[in-house]
């Protein structure tokens, strides 16, 4: 078997023929010849790689499409890749054609300086294979609207109308995933005005429904904006539910005057539905707590590439000292290893990487997620194949809970 990038378009649309056949999408040749061939003449921007696997007779088997993007990590900037498409035809499958090209594809993110992998999963038991685990989860928050009757609008709202509106939403998102680990760095495509109120790619959960955007200002400046659709009821297009597709603010209360804007429409409203960082508890906000309908969404799998390279990266604690953490990394195994971390003022001075005591023990899972901080010390402890020798202390103040989010 042959793994490789696939480099001529003709390869590109065979690739596009096993990953909607495997998803069973449908597959409209014609449409996708032109596309394809449009970007290999260079027409048309094309923004993703791909990677086939073939067999001795030179047929692709399986294919793998990926894209490579820019997050906020420890408040810098950092690349990642996201592994988009998986996909084998259904007669190739369970040949192990996966798992090679998997290996392959992450051994290149590494090569050229990815600290994470990231993925949209169908299913978390196939990639944990991989060493992928929940790196980013969402909370789905759904409430009557009159939940908010206690919230006020103190901002002044206008729509947004025109392209002249792009800058302010952009600097709004950037102020906002600053501090939130493996928030997209949203370029291009992202800030395109589209008309009629709406900008960005489509949404394709919105199902072509109309998106409006608004932006909360007052004399200093603007404060936040929310973006959402209007979703019918099961009455009809009179009452629905407000679904937010977007949604950013520099504080607390500009937060509040978001969901005071919301409940002045309450005449057309039934119901409220936010998707945004855990951080926020609206059960905790809300008259009657238990109106608040909470789900886990969790469609963000991740894996460390280099342990090494993010542990440079992470922010150290204060003061002077030192700690050794092990990993275990059955699927990459260059990253298994023991790494003594010598820190000073917030920042790693030096590393090792030897075969020495360790004061924490972690699978590559476990430490991906710490990393990204999903969850805390206390809460890895928990976890399979953790084990905590000594400095829980420093080690806490390494991995704690932090703000993260998949924008």
């Amino acid at each position: 078997m042959q793994i490789r990038k696939l480099t001529d378009w003709h390869e590109w649309l065979e690739s596009s023929r096993i990953i909607d056949t495997s998803f069973l999408h449908g597959w409209d040749e014609k449409k996708e010849e032109e596309k394809y061939r449009r970007q290999g003449a260079g027409e048309i921007p094309r923004n993703e790689e791909a990677w086939g696997a073939f067999d001795e007779d030179g047929r692709m088997l399986t294919s793998i499409v990926t894209s490579a993007r820019k997050v906020m990590y420890e408040k810098q900037i950092i690349p990642i890749s996201e592994v988009d498409r998986v996909a084998s035809l259904p007669e190739r499958r369970g040949g192990g054609n996966v798992r090679a090209m998997m290996a392959e594809v992450l051994r290149d993110f590494r090569a050229r300086g990815d600290l994470f992998a990231v993925l949209h999963p169908f299913s978390f038991a196939f990639y944990r294979k991989f060493g992928f685990d929940l790196i980013v989860r969402s909370v789905r928050q759904k409430f009557p609207v009159g939940e908010l009757k206690d919230c006020s609008c103190d901002l002044s709202v206008r729509q947004v109308r025109s392209a002249d509106e792009m800058p302010a939403l952009r600097h709004l998102y950037e102020q906002y995933i600053r501090d939130k680990n493996l928030a997209d760095l949203r370029t291009g495509k992202d800030w395109e005005y589209r008309g009629n109120g709406e900008y960005g790619e489509p949404d394709w959960w919105s199902g072509g429904k109309q998106e409006y955007t608004y932006i909360f200002s007052d004399g200093t400046g603007d404060h936040a904006y929310l973006k959402f659709v209007f979703e019918p009821g099961p009455d009809g297009p009179f009452t629905g539910d407000l679904r937010a597709t977007d949604i950013a603010y520099d504080s607390p209360q500009a937060f509040r005057s978001i969901l005071g804007f919301i409940y002045g429409m309450r005449a057309k409203l039934v119901n409220v539905v936010l998707e945004i960082p855990d951080e926020i508890d609206l059960s905790v906000m809300v008259p009657e707590c238990d109106h608040v309908q909470q789900t886990l969404e969790g469609h963000l799998m991740g894996r460390v590439l280099n342990v090494e390279k993010v542990l440079l990266t992470l922010t150290q604690p204060s003061g002077t000292g030192s700690y050794a953490i092990r990993v275990m990394d059955r699927f990459l195994p260059e990253n298994t290893g023991v790494y003594e971390v010598r820190y000073q003022d917030g920042k790693t001075v030096s590393m090792e990487k030897t075969d020495g005591v360790y004061d924490l023990a972690v699978s590559v899972e476990t430490f991906s997620q710490l990393a990204a901080g999903l969850y805390g010390l206390r809460t890895a402890a928990f976890r399979p194949g953790t084990e905590i020798t000594g400095k829980e202390d420093i080690l806490s103040q390494v991995f704690h809970k932090k703000n993260v989010y998949a924008s």
